[in-house]
């Protein structure tokens, strides 16, 4: 909660939570999301688990954006989001839940760790990690 209360004071109302497979991250977000009554957003589920052809990241940032006008809760949790990061995707990760959080407040897992003032998203189903340095304008939890 002190974490949530401070990304009012920031540029983006993101949460990252943070760590390797298997350190409890989607447990962390589950637990949070009964204890405030706000359903986790499977993006795989709602995106189809493939973009229809032809489409690139404006169609999914606009069929979200579209999709959270309508959302009545004030925070959006997200866990399975691979769709985002297929081998056909132009999906920045973290730019884009940075853009959803312009919004609401984006509490979402973020498969990987930070080293060395870097933000690491391991990604094994490119089999290849991505890399962005860390920065203030949005909060984050790091599991081990």
């Amino acid at each position: 909660m002190q974490l949530l209360n401070a990304l009012k004071k920031k540029k983006y109302k993101l949460l990252l939570i943070i760590g390797r497979p298997g350190s409890g991250k989607s447990k962390y977000l589950q637990n949070y999301s009964k204890q405030v009554g706000i359903p986790i957003l499977d993006l795989d589920f709602i995106l189809g688990k493939q973009l229809p052809d032809g489409k690139d990241s404006d169609y999914v940032f606009d069929f979200l954006n579209g999709f959270l006008d309508t959302y009545k809760p004030e925070q959006v949790l997200i866990d399975k989001k691979a769709i985002l990061y297929n081998k056909d995707s132009k999906i920045d990760l973290l730019d884009f839940l940075k853009d959803l959080s312009l919004k609401k407040t984006v509490i979402a897992t973020w498969n990987g760790y930070t080293e060395n003032g870097k933000l690491i998203h391991v990604c094994d189903k490119l089999q290849k990690d991505f890399e962005y340095d860390l920065e203030d304008d949005y909060a984050y939890i790091e599991l081990k």
